[in-house]
């Protein structure tokens, strides 16, 4: 069996926002999905309750759900509401139901609980996923969007066992974080190796050549154990595979990197 990709599918590559290219159609979508389970890439990311209830019609039309491992995080519908993308909310016991119905699915692989201030209410969220842990409901709890003083907050008993948080060449500050979190036995899943797609406009490069730098910048750190990228054409889960492919920076290529961060 071929070794499961570093390479993980970001949700926005469901919908129209958070991007700056063309959005991409249903057959699209499911022509993007079907290329990543067939190279190995099985994680697949959804944030906002539109990327859960896109995946799930993906998955429902490709038949390949037990391929997937789907993360979700908890960003719901709310009234009034329903085309924004609005800020995450609390699990509260009703979320799970909501979310297995959004996804088409009777467990979601990684639930991600988005990281706050509030220890009293982080802690009842841990109660509460650790709870849909034991129903079957969820296979494994991470912290999104996590920092270094929530790991240290965590009680001796939780559910976490996978910390995500934005990781690239412009901003690495979440590397003592991966560090701590890989010694604790968690994972260490990356977001934003591009920082957004503007980004790639505004360094004025080639931008195929510099998303690939970019990748395989993130990639090539033996601490991250995933890196999500949103896709939004099939190509392109090529492109990136081929980059994260050639391994680390070249000397040349690390030099045209560091001239980039210093503008």
């Amino acid at each position: 069996m071929s070794k499961e990709s570093k390479l993980g599918l970001g949700g926005h590559s469901f919908i129209e926002e958070l991007g700056n290219d063309p959005h991409a159609s249903f057959e699209e979508q499911c022509a993007i999905v079907a290329d990543c389970l067939d190279n190995c890439i099985a994680l697949i990311d959804t944030t906002y309750y539109q990327e859960r209830v896109a995946l799930g019609h993906v998955l429902k039309r490709l038949g390949r759900r037990d391929e997937a491992k789907i993360m979700a995080w908890n960003f719901f519908k709310q009234p009034g509401r329903e085309h924004e993308l609005v800020d995450y909310t609390p699990y509260e016991p009703q979320h799970i139901d909501l979310m297995l119905e959004e996804l088409q699915t009777d467990a979601i692989d990684l639930l991600v609980i988005h990281a706050h201030d509030d220890t009293a209410k982080l802690l009842k969220e841990l109660v509460l996923t650790q709870d849909w842990v034991q129903a079957g409901k969820v296979k494994r709890v991470a912290l999104g969007m996590a920092r270094l003083g929530h790991l240290r907050q965590l009680p001796a008993a939780h559910p976490v066992s996978a910390v995500l948080a934005p990781y690239n060449a412009f901003h690495p500050d979440a590397k003592e974080l991966f560090e701590t979190a890989r010694s604790l036995g968690m994972d260490a899943i990356a977001l934003s190796p591009f920082v957004r797609g503007w980004k790639l406009d505004e360094i004025g490069a080639d931008k195929d050549a510099a998303a690939a730098i970019l990748l395989r910048w993130v990639a090539a750190e033996p601490l991250v154990d995933h890196v999500v990228v949103s896709m939004r054409k099939a190509e392109w889960v090529h492109a990136n595979l081929r980059a994260v492919g050639e391994g680390p920076l070249t000397e040349a290529e690390d030099a045209q990197l560091r001239e980039w961060l210093a503008r």
